[in-house]
């Protein structure tokens, strides 16, 4: 998601959470002070990727295109591109962006729980 929905959503989410209560997002956060490894770990997951698509895996494009032609599936699939547009369309901010929106949200504790070289996980605490 975008900068800006994503700070309205945690504002949203703040009210609605109970005091006490938890709240975690699992994203793609890199590290921009870490160029070089940010490289490298792209590198080997594009080459990762293009493996797989040799082999016959769908990528991300034909994954939700098939998802959306399913009877089942069609209408979420649909729906999820409404709210969140394209893959490709979101804005990676690093864990300190996210840990500072969520506590000037209104969470009171926050801070990365879980991390590789390019995702990681914040929890919140409300």
């Amino acid at each position: 998601m975008h900068s800006e929905p994503l700070t309205t959503l945690y504002g949203q989410l703040a009210g609605l959470v109970r005091e006490g209560g938890v709240f975690m997002n699992a994203d793609h956060m890199p590290d921009p002070t870490t160029p070089r490894i940010n490289e490298a770990e792209r590198t080997f997951r594009h080459a990762a990727r293009e493996r797989a698509k040799a082999a016959g895996a769908l990528d991300w494009s034909e994954w939700w295109a098939l998802a959306a032609q399913d009877p089942v599936l069609a209408g979420p699939t649909a729906r999820r591109f409404e709210i969140y547009g394209d893959h490709a369309d979101g804005e990676a901010a690093p864990v300190g962006w996210h840990v500072r929106v969520l506590r000037e949200s209104g969470f009171g504790e926050v801070r990365g729980v879980w991390c590789s070289a390019t995702d990681a996980v914040v929890l919140a605490l409300r």
